[in-house]
């Protein structure tokens, strides 16, 4: 493998780009291949809190810490809970003394913070990867969408939940949860909606459905209506009365204050959740490895950007400090594979804990 070795890196999220930034400023040719044809194509999703030991510590790795801290929202560590019956709103506060400082930024603002470091032909837009072919010695092919194919010595797989870079490593599919959510935004919220969610997040279990609601920047709010429901009934549903309707319909029990975060939202998008097993591995290959949900897709339990970064500088740190790529993939690869495999029981578990009737105890 030649030194430096020729890095491709597949998708341009948080932790493709933090992984980029490393290397680059290690000295290590990169190049971010992202399916999107750039980085304002669609809303990145609401907000994201990066945790002091993990999120952080890549920025940190990344030289983006102070920056990172400037523009982040601290006060939106605010975490409130609702009454599904009631419509009663108990505030949290930011947490139990000594806590984990965790401030929020929006995923499209820390994407921007990223490729705003970078060099601004770093990231190839309009990228899709279709196939990965793997070579027994050598540079490994990368064939896109658009027609292109390319070459690279390593290739990190940083493309989410349905991978084409883990699909040339494993046959394992993600599962689905039975969970879907519906997101939808308010862009300008009444008084009383925002009095009522706060500066942060508010989090409302009623058994077999849930409501979260994030404040992000410019005062926006992006509210996840949660259902547990089987997707084909869904599929049914949606074709005979429309999203929106059954989203509405499906919390017509709930107190009317709830309600009204639902009714205030302009639209509706379809998000069903997906894990891989907790147990899951892939076939280690030469100059091959995966971070994030490539390599260990949860359920939405408040760790994945942070766990995804956290990966992507640990690999980029092994290939800056190791002169043998291959041996500083391995070792950072089974780091990588520890650390999911200590949360993903828990976070599988847990997030199916939320959608029973003891969550909706528990909450109240």
């Amino acid at each position: 493998m030649p030194h430096p070795p020729r890095i491709a890196i597949i998708g341009g999220g948080p932790a493709g780009l933090t992984a980029a930034l490393i290397l680059h400023r290690g000295g290590h040719r990169v190049c971010v291949y992202e399916g999107e044809s750039s980085g304002q194509q669609r809303t990145q999703g609401g907000t994201l809190d990066l945790h002091e030991d993990s999120g952080q510590v890549a920025l940190q790795r990344a030289g983006l810490l102070e920056a990172f801290r400037a523009v982040a929202r601290h006060e939106g560590q605010e975490q409130r809970t609702g009454d599904p019956w009631t419509g009663e709103i108990v505030a949290g506060g930011f947490g139990p003394e000594g806590s984990m400082d965790k401030p929020e930024i929006d995923r499209g603002d820390l994407r921007q913070l990223l490729l705003d470091a970078l060099p601004a032909d770093t990231v190839q837009w309009g990228h899709c990867l279709t196939e990965l072919v793997l070579a027994q010695a050598g540079q490994h092919s990368l064939r896109f969408a658009n027609g292109v194919q390319a070459e690279a010595d390593i290739v990190i797989g940083a493309d989410g939940a349905w991978s084409k870079v883990r699909a040339a490593l494993s046959a394992c599919q993600p599962l689905p949860t039975g969970i879907t959510f519906f997101e939808g935004w308010i862009a300008q919220p009444a008084a009383d909606i925002a009095a009522m969610v706060g500066q942060g997040s508010l989090f409302c279990f009623g058994g077999e459905e849930a409501l979260f609601v994030q404040r992000n920047s410019g005062d926006r709010f992006c509210v996840y209506a949660a259902l547990k429901r089987p997707s084909d009934w869904l599929d049914a549903q949606i074709a005979q009365q429309g999203m929106r309707a059954l989203v509405t319909g499906s919390y017509t029990g709930w107190a009317p204050n709830l309600r009204r975060l639902l009714d205030a939202c302009t639209d509706f998008v379809r998000r069903p959740i997906y894990s891989l097993p907790a147990d899951f591995r892939w076939a280690p290959r030469k100059g091959v490895t995966l971070l994030g949900d490539a390599a260990h897709l949860m359920p939405p339990v408040g760790v994945g950007v942070n766990l995804a970064m956290l990966d992507a500088s640990d690999v980029a740190m092994a290939l800056c400090t190791q002169p043998d790529a291959v041996s500083a993939i391995r070792q950072a690869e089974a780091v990588v594979c520890e650390r999911a495999s200590a949360l993903m029981p828990d976070a599988i578990d847990g997030f199916q804990r939320w959608f029973t009737i003891e969550a909706t105890a528990d909450s109240g």
